[in-house]
């Protein structure tokens, strides 16, 4: 006969193992390959911009392709942790972090040379430190060794982007060494962008001759200012040829602090130079001038064929916008920059596809509603009504950028969604700047407000 011992039964003399336990709380990192924890490393510790050879794009949501305006300072405290967890980490961070370099004082930049060179002394196989260098951003407020800077560029010799924004931000101080021009010239003569963000340090005229002719590649070029020019006596200025620019940013000029001679406050100068000779700029595509030339229309007439993309502002463009427009026969893009000015368009556009209407004011800005109405809100209507007397049976997006003083027009619902609806009968977009369509708006603070009644 079978039969079974009941559950509670336990046999004798039987010890039974203790119970297994059970972990809580105790993940293990995966077995990843290499390329793929560096991957996820670079998320947590890449500067966004180190390969940005292309300037910000209005229509495009707001500072996604670079850090703007400075880098979150956790970034830098991520970076420090990770490289305590191994050894790896810490060469993986060290070369992730050496792509996007941003340099605030002298001490910082003479760490950095230290570093570098060190690296190539010891080390035999492989890339080198300064090799990974993609980028280099100077902000360096007071006196730096200019021996230093040259000693970096010899050890990053693949940079792309050289930015420099040394000095006051808003004073011509002096003009960039041109010990250091030379050395970009010898050793990164493969840089695609090359700026001046600042008015600290900026070139001269002569300076950008030599970097035309010895910086091939150059794609983009900005300029808050130039230095000086020449001063000639047959009038005629040495050439500014530059083979493969296709972006020219002039940016607003700041005034001087004592009155030189040889320092313009406009851009007009500078295109009656560039209006010399029209292999000057062939392949210019992209032309953003903050101070609109108001002396001559010589740069357009030679140049205007080109350019598919063109920014300029409101404030300095009124009056001589509708004659200008026409000159860009061409033209996909265009952005204002918009403050309380009114704006004229032409009365036709053949090929203008896209306008962005961006705030003269990127900061944010807090005041009476009252005041909003007024100073930014009926601008802003009188500007899309001068768009819409504009014939322009290519124009399939019209954009504004709602940041900085644009940045409570969300809170006029009613006013967006009848232009919605306007600009929706001509088969034309009407968007936020993340592209979203304004007829998705809802009534928020102010829904009765209308400009249009």
């Amino acid at each position: 006969m079978k039969f079974s011992l009941p559950t509670w039964h336990k046999p004798f003399n039987r010890v039974e193992p203790p119970p297994s336990p059970i972990l809580f709380d105790q993940p293990t990192l995966p077995n990843l390959p290499n390329e793929i924890w560096r991957r996820i490393i670079a998320f947590t510790v890449r500067l966004a911009g180190s390969v940005s050879i292309e300037l910000d794009d209005p229509f495009s949501p707001p500072y996604q392709n670079e850090e703007h305006p400075e880098v979150d300072p956790l970034l830098f405290k991520d970076r420090k942790a990770l490289r305590q967890v191994c050894s790896s980490w810490r060469s993986v961070v060290a070369e992730i972090s050496a792509e996007y370099l941003i340099i605030y004082s002298a001490k910082e930049l003479k760490a950095l040379v230290k570093q570098f060179e060190a690296q190539e002394h010891n080390k035999t196989t492989g890339k080198r430190l300064g090799e990974w260098t993609s980028r280099i951003d100077f902000r360096i407020l007071g006196p730096y060794s200019v021996p230093h800077v040259i000693r970096l560029l010899r050890c990053t010799p693949n940079i792309l982007i050289y930015d420099i924004r040394n000095g006051p931000p808003l004073i011509p101080e002096k003009c960039t060494p041109i010990e250091v021009l030379k050395a970009l010239v010898v050793y990164c003569a493969q840089l695609r962008r090359l700026g001046w963000s600042g008015a600290g340090e900026t070139p001269r005229y002569q300076d950008l001759v030599q970097l035309c002719n010895g910086l091939p590649n150059l794609v983009t070029l900005r300029l808050t200012s130039i230095f000086s020019f020449p001063v000639r006596s047959d009038g005629i200025p040495p050439l500014l040829i530059f083979p493969n620019l296709n972006t020219l940013s002039l940016a607003v000029i700041p005034d001087s602090p004592e009155f030189r001679p040889e320092y313009a406050m406009t851009w007009d100068t500078l295109m009656n130079y560039l209006s010399v000779h029209p292999r000057q700029l062939p392949a210019l595509e992209r032309l953003e001038c903050d101070i609109f030339p108001l002396l001559t229309m010589s740069f357009f007439h030679m140049h205007g064929h080109k350019i598919r993309s063109f920014r300029t502002t409101a404030w300095s463009a009124d009056g001589v916008l509708a004659e200008a427009l026409p000159l860009c026969p061409n033209l996909h893009s265009f952005v204002i920059s918009q403050g309380s000015e009114p704006i004229d368009f032409p009365v036709f556009h053949p090929t203008l596809q896209k306008i962005c209407i961006i705030p003269s004011v990127e900061a944010d800005v807090d005041v009476p509603q009252r005041v909003f109405e007024y100073a930014v809100m009926s601008p802003l209507d009188s500007v899309l009504k001068s768009v819409e007397k504009m014939v322009a049976p290519c124009l399939s997006e019209l954009r504004i950028r709602n940041i900085g003083a644009f940045g409570s027009i969300l809170d006029y619902s009613t006013w967006l969604r009848f232009w919605w609806r306007r600009w929706n009968i001509r088969g034309i977009r009407f968007l936020d700047k993340t592209g979203v369509s304004f007829h998705e708006v809802y009534d928020r603070k102010f829904p009765t407000f209308l400009f249009f009644t």
